[in-house]
């Protein structure tokens, strides 16, 4: 087809652009270049044909563009979608199963389920967990999400769901479970989930839930119950059906302003010459007159009577002065008791709960990394910690007899974590397993991961892969490989190999990685005494005596600031911060480095500016479309038109995409933001000749001492510390 047969052929322009792009690809455009096809099916087409698909399979009208690029995707992974292939089935069905085929997972046989069930499914079986029970047993997409989640985390159900809990109860259920809490307590069909929460942060903060696991509270009421409790409050106060929420907060509200205030009322009264004040907060009474006045018992029974003071009457003041005549002092005639507020309670570890993971310097400027408490080690049934219960506040009173509340004392939240269990009171924590422990304060989490523990690792020993920790206790030798989902630590030395961790990496006695391919990989941060000749990436930070052409990449700190601490040779790829001692030498070893943007992070903007224009672009020719239906048809004739509903949701998904790539730019652009503030400080020798590209700016050094260097695309500075 020629431009002039385009021209003259009845396209919208959208269907002639697509038509077009195909020309200028040199494909062949006769293949989707018919009018009954809405330009969104032509791009399907277009796309295929540009990746050498059998766009026959697909290139049918009947096919909505949703439909067309789920079988386009299938193709283009050589997958059979001949299982998919059908414009009966929708587009949603179709990528659960193309999903399951890619991962070599059937569900073509499963139709008759809807397309979030399917996706439960697949997920649940790329998982290895098993809800073909409640699968078969009708429970929905959003119950069976929470039961996949609970089955992947061990968790044993049975005992407390039913099919007639929606998904966010069963949440609530499986939160409460992980939590180690009994939910026994609430896991039944006439709580609604929000009464659960209550009830499960309750549990959480060990509070008496008795006061409001009443069904019939509503889960507001609960929550003022909760909070006081929290508070230390005395919830008798308030904690009946016959109270509305708000009432039960303004309860509440009250007792918590008479706690924190301690307030038992300021007054006093005056009888003849006898004045009574009461202050400190209704806690004292205090009698004055006119001196040379003659005390009476009457006159000061009166006077107290008047002043409404009934409680802690100090009878010897009064029998003292009965009968004298004033000098003008004052006297304390009554003293109220004051509330005491309960203890908080506590927990007692029996394990260090914050090792300090820092190597010192030694004398010779080097840092030990080896005489280092890194983690605390438990073994089995190891106890780790006690709970004190918090204390009962006792109430006090006022000398005009209000009662004071005593605050009682503040329970802490339950340990949460893995790998412990709890005596029957729930006071007691022991270790379930042997292994490391760590101890979060802020979250309240105990957690043991287990260790494995091996001598050293060598291609005779084998490959290790475990989903915790790792600890090699001699070296790691050339050809070996290591991934552990925990954290790994070496004692001895490591030679070119592949080590990969989802937590810290920790090489006791350095790395090189001469002679082999050498790959250091970790979640969290990388320590060693010294790298050379290794490719070393982690997320959070590296630190390390010294680096030796070494290529580095961290998003975090590289740490070289130690006295002996030196970079030299390779390219250290820093997004936030370098602290070093010395970069490069006097021989101009070439040494490069790559502070705060990279080609990495532009390539992910690149992506995202793609993906945004691209769906604009659908979007563009969604709405295109759904113009022209309405300039031809009626509100009552495209409503009953199954292609212009597919336009009508198919806009708002796009619109919705479209939201989430403006909200993943705007992250990159904070990002972005921040790292203009990347800097590297170098305390002792910049050498001549180091390559350093900053913010894109390219600048080669010269011989300078003890400086910071930030900059831009525009410039480098260079300052003197």
């Amino acid at each position: 087809m020629t431009r002039e047969e385009i021209k003259n052929a009845n396209f919208t322009p959208d269907q002639r652009d697509e038509i077009q792009q195909g020309l200028d690809k040199g494909i062949d455009v006769s293949v989707y270049a018919r009018e009954d096809m809405l330009a969104i099916q032509m791009r399907q087409v277009r796309l295929g044909l540009l990746s050498g698909v059998a766009v026959s399979r697909y290139n049918d009208p009947a096919f909505d563009w949703f439909q067309m690029e789920e079988i386009r995707l299938g193709l283009e992974n050589h997958l059979d979608v001949d299982k998919y292939a059908n414009p009966d089935i929708p587009y949603m069905k179709m990528r659960q199963i193309r999903k399951g085929l890619t991962m070599g997972i059937d569900l073509s046989d499963q139709l008759d389920k809807d397309s979030d069930v399917l996706r439960q499914i697949r997920k649940a079986l790329i998982s290895g967990v098993d809800i073909s029970k409640y699968v078969n047993e009708g429970y929905n997409a959003g119950q069976l999400e929470e039961i996949r989640i609970g089955i992947s985390k061990g968790l044993d159900l049975d005992d407390y769901i039913s099919i007639e809990l929606r998904g966010s109860a069963i949440k609530e259920i499986c939160m409460g479970l992980e939590d180690g809490l009994d939910v026994s307590i609430y896991a039944d069909e006439e709580y609604s989930w929000r009464q659960m929460r209550e009830i499960r942060l309750g549990l959480e903060n060990q509070l008496d839930v008795g006061y409001y696991t009443n069904a019939w509270y509503d889960w507001r009421q609960m929550h003022e119950i909760r909070l006081g409790l929290l508070m230390g409050l005395d919830v008798d106060n308030y904690a009946t059906l016959a109270y509305t929420y708000l009432e039960m907060k303004h309860r509440r509200e009250y007792l918590e302003s008479a706690i924190l205030s301690g307030a038992g009322g300021e007054g006093g009264g005056t009888v003849g010459d006898i004045n009574i004040a009461i202050v400190d907060f209704g806690m004292k009474a205090i009698m004055t007159c006119p001196k040379g006045t003659k005390y009476t018992k009457a006159a000061i029974d009166n006077a107290m009577q008047n002043a409404n003071i009934n409680y802690g009457i100090n009878k010897t003041n009064i029998r003292r002065v009965v009968g004298t005549m004033s000098e003008g002092q004052e006297v304390i005639v009554a003293e109220g008791t004051k509330p005491v507020e309960g203890k908080d309670g506590y927990y007692e570890f029996f394990f260090e709960t914050n090792p300090s993971r820092e190597p010192k310097e030694l004398d010779d400027g080097f840092l030990d990394f080896v005489n280092v408490d890194w983690y605390e080690t438990v073994e089995k049934d190891q106890k780790l910690a006690v709970y004190h219960p918090a204390t009962k506040g006792q109430d006090g009173e006022g000398v005009t007899g209000v009662k004071l509340p005593g605050r009682n004392g503040t329970e802490q939240k339950v340990l949460i974590g893995k790998g412990f269990t709890k005596s029957e009171d729930g006071n007691e924590y022991f270790a379930a397993v042997p292994g490391i422990i760590e101890y979060d304060e802020k979250r309240a989490t105990m957690n043991i991961s287990e260790s494995l523990e091996v001598d050293e690792v060598s291609n005779v020993t084998g490959a290790i892969d475990f989903e915790g920790n790792v600890h090699v206790k001699k070296g790691v030798g050339v050809g070996s490989r290591i991934k552990a989902g925990g954290d790994v630590m070496v004692d001895g030395f490591v030679e070119a190999c592949f080590i990969e961790a989802g937590g810290d990496i920790i090489l006791k006695n350095g790395a090189n990685g001469k002679g082999g391919q050498s790959h250091i990989k970790a979640g969290g941060e990388i320590m060693a005494r010294f790298f050379e000749n290794m490719t070393i990436e982690a997320d959070v930070g590296i630190q390390a005596n010294y680096c030796l052409h070494c290529d580095i990449y961290t998003k975090g700190l590289l740490d070289l600031s130690n006295r002996k601490g030196l970079l030299l040779g390779g390219m250290a790829m820093v997004e936030e911060k370098v602290n070093a001692n010395n970069v490069g030498n006097k021989l101009g070893t070439p040494t490069t480095v790559v502070l705060g943007m990279n080609d990495k992070i532009r390539e992910a903007g690149k992506t995202i500016q793609t993906d945004i224009k691209g769906v604009r672009g659908e979007l563009k020719i969604l709405e295109n479309a759904k113009n022209q239906f309405q300039e031809v048809f009626s509100p009552e004739e495209r409503n009953t038109m199954e292609v212009y509903l597919k336009i009508e949701n198919a806009i708002y998904t796009k619109e919705l995409q479209l939201d989430g790539l403006k909200e993943k730019r705007q992250e990159y652009v904070d990002r972005i933001k921040e790292l203009m503030a990347a800097k590297i400080n170098i305390r002792n020798h910049l050498y001549e000749g180091v390559k350093f590209d900053i913010n894109g700016k390219i600048w080669r050094s010269e011989k300078n001492y003890n400086v910071t260097l930030t900059g831009n695309a525009s410039n480098i500075m260079v300052t003197k510390n």
